[in-house]
């Protein structure tokens, strides 16, 4: 097994914004060709990150913050990384990347209006990317990042929500759906794709606009033949009907609902789960 050229996943938080014991709030650290972000720092992120193996253990080694869109179950520790970096013992200081949707900049603003300098990093100089859908982060190693659009209502600080195709330098890809009801940009960006890590909030007798839920996701599922199916952002009461077994049964791809602290690999040879 390559460690050079893979994507690795780390499920920091996979609810939604009711937090439970093995479902927190949204988080993720990816590492892509041996490059790191955290994706969605949701409340409770930074905690949960130091505490995982094999992720960073010091917020300074956090490169870049990638943001599916403003809510504050998807932001909220982005304010403590911040405030985290104020302080005297933060060392690292090399630029810090934000990159999230239209609006990102704006919202970055109105936190030093609240806050003020507490949010200005000592060391670290601060570089703020916006990304439309079909926007593209180039990261070192020969990883990229590429935004799609998503059906998911943002009207208080962006101009729209997004989801992300992650690919290593040997074309592996993993791809995140952010917060979504059935998108046409979803299913195009998740076709054949090695990963799919998919919200799944609601049970079907609930769903709702702007989210997807287990039929929902199989159909998904059925219609773009990713190699695997992953499950986040589920609430409490999707989490105890076996979402993952629903989604495999109707579409016939293998699904995993996953939990806080699990592992996912995509290296050409394995996926594994922690």
């Amino acid at each position: 097994m390559s460690f050079d050229r893979m994507i690795r996943l780390h499920v920091l938080g996979a609810g939604g914004a009711v937090p439970t014991a093995t479902h927190g709030p949204a988080a993720y650290w990816l590492e892509i060709d041996g490059h790191g972000l955290l994706l969605d720092p949701g409340p409770g992120a930074l905690v949960r990150l130091v505490r995982q193996r094999g992720a960073p253990d010091s917020v300074d080694a956090i490169p870049a913050v990638l943001l599916s869109h403003l809510h504050l179950d998807h932001t909220a520790d982005l304010t403590a990384l911040l405030f985290a970096l104020h302080s005297v013992v933060a060392r690292a200081a090399d630029p810090l990347v934000i990159a999230g949707p239209p609006g990102t900049a704006a919202y970055l603003d109105r936190l030093r209006d609240l806050y003020g300098h507490w949010v200005e990093p000592r060391q670290r100089e601060l570089r703020v990317r916006e990304l439309a859908p079909r926007g593209a982060l180039d990261l070192p190693g020969g990883g990229r990042v590429e935004a799609f659009g998503v059906a998911h209502a943002e009207d208080r600080f962006g101009a729209g929500c997004l989801g992300y195709v992650f690919l290593d330098a040997a074309g592996r890809r993993l791809v995140y759906s952010g917060d979504t009801g059935p998108s046409p940009d979803l299913t195009a960006a998740a076709r054949a794709c090695d990963l799919l890590l998919v919200e799944c909030t609601t049970p079907d007798d609930l769903a709702v606009d702007g989210h997807l839920s287990p039929a929902r996701v199989a159909d998904l599922a059925r219609n773009t033949r990713p190699g695997r199916v992953v499950l986040t952002h589920q609430f409490p009461l999707v989490v105890a009907l076996d979402p993952a077994r629903t989604v495999a049964a109707r579409s016939g791809v293998p699904c995993a609902a996953a939990r806080d602290g699990d592992v996912f690999v995509i290296d050409g040879e394995t996926e594994m789960r922690s």
